[in-house]
């Protein structure tokens, strides 16, 4: 069973807190797919008759305490240890922490709001949060905002489709999972390119000495 496989698989196990839990997940473990998971979440609610806010709710709390624990990893270790940790990561460096300390800087809560929209800044962006020592009742409130739009429009499709049930809902499972899965590899191939290019540029050309 893979990943996404075993996330609805817990999902269906735990029901709302399941589905609170897995997203989180996706938070601390950006690997877990979150946009094919959050239809999924609608899907099983309509399966089981819940009104489509129930899903939208568990989705956010799980969003938010996600993004609360990667909060919490840059305001304990701070900006130099954040840095040194990042940099042991793969195809991250610790240049990416400064630039998004600036952007956070310079946007504030919009930056923690907003970043909801994207996957992986959504889960960087709560570093420089936690190291610049955001409110945390302010930095919950900015990623509860962001993140239940951003939920809600894949939740609410998912609803539809479970609602429809029968082929339709076979059909958008299938295209849907294809999609997700295509743009996260092409995602995946673009970062490493760019890190190996810019690593390249980064050590040169060799030197003749002597």
């Amino acid at each position: 069973m893979d990943i996404a496989g075993f996330a609805i698989h817990l999902m269906e196990l735990l029901g709302g807190p399941g589905i609170a839990l897995v997203i989180a997940a996706e938070a601390l473990f950006p690997p877990v797919p979150g946009e094919v998971l959050l239809p999924f979440a609608g899907v099983s609610a309509a399966a089981d008759g819940q009104h489509v806010l129930v899903p939208i709710a568990w989705t956010t709390a799980g969003s938010v305490l996600g993004g609360l624990g990667v909060y919490a990893v840059g305001r304990t270790l701070g900006l130099e240890r954040t840095r040194r940790l990042v940099r042991r990561l793969p195809l991250l460096e610790d240049k990416d922490v400064d630039m998004a300390v600036r952007f956070f800087d310079r946007h504030g809560f919009p930056a923690v709001a907003l970043a909801r929209f994207v996957p992986m800044v959504r889960t960087f962006i709560s570093l420089p949060a936690g190291i610049e020592r955001m409110p945390v009742a302010l930095f919950a409130l900015a990623t509860g905002l962001g993140s239940g739009i951003w939920n809600a429009v894949f939740v609410v499709a998912g609803y539809l489709f479970g609602a429809a049930g029968g082929e339709t809902l076979e059909a958008f499972v299938r295209i849907y999972s294809s999609i997700v899965a295509g743009i996260g590899i092409l995602a995946l191939l673009g970062l490493l390119t760019q890190r190996l290019r810019s690593r390249h540029r980064t050590d040169g050309p060799p030197t003749l000495e002597g």
